[in-house]
């Protein structure tokens, strides 16, 4: 009886991977018409004020680290779309595999070149608080390495101030205003930083603040308990205290964070699953060049805003002091984004290896600068980084995913990343030049990896190059940053008209340019092609990629264009790309 019913499973599996098989292949091997996906809703309609919805972190915790890993592990129809190639791909991706503008993300120096005045000023609309004139604190915390207050300046602005651990003057407020500044570039929704330079006479204790101190009881706070709190803190040989001022986010209500997972159910705007979202799947590549490993929901933010005349959930990345070489607290450990902080993985691989095996992390140098800590490229790999907990979006991030998010990293110029530098204010210049350094090491190596997952070629226009010749024009991304050059690269591509196959194979060396078939040329393939009187014709060019330091021809990226038979004129529809 056992036997039996090992044997039915078995053949029950069998006829699954099967019918998987020649599923994939059909799909790959037929010329089906593109489909543009359907426009998603406008997620900025007006919806009712959500409520405020506290995350329970435990809770969070725990569904990431075990129930999450669980339901994947016993998902059999997802084990095999990743054993054949096939992963879930992005909802929210339109026909040229590009994600539309939205309340989570807008497109910005991927898509337009941002000058460095614009890099520099990031999502600032003004100079940080007022250091003329009394701050009035508001909140406080002494509990932990860094301490932290709420306060309202003059102008009746609202902070959260935040200090540089003891012994390590610059380390944390400068990660986070140059982390800011990239993600904002990036197009994600950050709130203002300011680095801040305050002398301490400048606080007045508000009315009834509430306190907690360093054993976590809560009290009413002192003025003897601001001079504790400034005990832990650095100052400048003129009195002077360096800050990070962070602006609280305008909004009509603050409703909590998000998840990298599931939906708000509160907010009918929010119908993509967060796992799914293609600017949160691909965050692991920019957080992977940052080490940005604390992704948590408790550093996230949806704020309820009125923009436009409509009223809607907006979402932000918030709280970047763990960015860079440093991890608020203290510099970034050793293992961080090597290893999770609860990784079964390396506690099963230590157990067999008796504590013998040597990671990477544990050959490091002691790192070179206080200010900047440990961030390093020599042992950087972008595929394998770890976030401190697992997560979710990143553990569903596709290479067509991530090869969107290393076209964002990539699209930084060196001058951007030393206009961004330069927003750290370092007082050691050596320091500054070191930390550039290692952000273009670490931006190229991105490139490398993921240029070679995914044909790079990209920015598809269509032109005409003499009366009745259209060409197809293209960017290779690989060549265009540097990273490969275009003597040692060549393309080739082929053709078909409605499904028919027009050119065969073409070698057109390092040209990026390639010339659709004209009105003449048409009429000969069309004669060729039975087919209905409707004037909706496809064209369909598939171009593969050729390096010398490889040898063999890249994954392919199809173009689709559509054909007027009336006009002869071609237009684009949208791109795919091999996986």
């Amino acid at each position: 009886m056992k036997f039996f019913q090992f044997k039915y499973l078995k053949i029950i599996l069998y006829l699954l991977v099967i019918s998987f098989i020649l599923l994939s292949f059909l799909k790959c091997s037929s010329s089906s018409k593109f489909v543009a996906p359907n426009p998603l809703p406008d997620d900025n309609r007006s919806i009712p004020q959500p409520k405020y919805k506290k995350i329970n972190y435990l809770k969070d915790f725990f569904n990431k680290q075990i129930t999450i890993q669980i339901i994947q592990s016993l998902d059999f129809s997802r084990q095999l779309r990743h054993l054949f190639g096939k992963p879930k791909q992005a909802f929210n991706t339109d026909a040229f595999d590009e994600v539309p503008n939205s309340s989570w993300f807008t497109n910005r120096n991927a898509y337009r070149q941002m000058s460095l005045k614009e890099i520099a000023k990031g999502p600032d609309t003004g100079q940080g608080p007022d250091t003329t004139n009394f701050w009035t604190i508001k909140s406080a915390k002494s509990e932990g390495v860094t301490p932290g207050f709420q306060i309202k300046d003059s102008r009746g602005d609202n902070y959260m101030i935040k200090f540089d651990p003891k012994g390590y003057s610059e380390l944390a407020t400068g990660a986070e205003a140059i982390a800011t500044k990239l993600f904002y570039a990036m197009g994600y929704n950050v709130p203002e930083n300011y680095i801040t330079y305050f002398h301490p006479k400048i606080l007045k204790l508000g009315d009834d603040v509430e306190f907690t101190d360093e054993k976590g009881n809560k009290r009413l706070m002192t003025n003897a308990d601001i001079g504790e709190i400034f005990k832990k803190v650095e100052r400048l040989p003129d009195g002077r205290i360096r800050a990070l001022a962070s602006k609280f986010v305008e909004s009509d209500a603050i409703i909590g964070g998000f998840k990298y997972n599931s939906t708000r159910k509160d907010d009918p705007n929010d119908f993509v699953p967060h796992q799914h979202r293609r600017e949160l799947r691909a965050l692991y590549v920019p957080c992977s060049w940052l080490k940005h490993f604390d992704t948590k929901a408790g550093n996230n933010l949806d704020v309820y805003v009125t923009e436009n005349g409509r009223s809607f959930v907006k979402h932000y990345l918030i709280d970047f002091g763990s960015t860079l070489g440093s991890a608020a607290h203290s510099p970034q450990p050793d293992y961080k984004g090597h290893e999770n902080d609860f990784d079964p993985h390396v506690m099963f691989q230590n157990i067999i290896t008796a504590g013998l095996y040597v990671r990477s992390w544990e050959k490091l140098e002691p790192f070179k600068y206080s200010s900047v800590g440990r961030f390093d490229s020599h042992d950087f790999n972008p595929g394998k980084t770890k976030p401190n907990h697992p997560n979710p979006a990143f553990e569903n991030c596709t290479n067509r995913d991530g090869y969107w998010g290393a076209k964002i990293v990539m699209s930084f110029t060196d001058k951007q990343l030393q206009t961004a530098v330069a927003q750290g204010q370092y007082s050691d210049p050596n320091a500054a030049s070191y930390l550039l350094q290692i952000l273009k090491e670490r931006r190229d190596i991105i490139g490398r990896y993921w240029f070679n997952k995914i044909n790079p070629l990209d920015r598809f226009q269509i032109s005409e190059n003499s009366p009745g010749q259209q060409i197809l024009s293209f960017i290779d991304l690989a060549v265009e940053s540097q990273l490969e050059s275009k003597e040692s690269t060549q393309y080739c591509f082929d053709l078909r008209i409605g499904g028919v196959l027009v050119v065969d194979f073409q070698d057109i060396g390092n040209n990026t340019r390639i010339p659709i078939p004209n009105t003449q040329e048409q009429q000969n393939f069309l004669r060729k092609i039975t087919l209905n009187n409707s004037n909706d014709l496809q064209c369909e060019i598939r171009i593969k990629t050729k390096r010398n330091s490889n040898k063999k021809w890249s994954k392919w990226v199809k173009v689709y264009l559509h054909l007027d038979k009336s006009s002869g004129k071609y237009s684009l529809l949208g791109i795919l790309r091999q996986e």
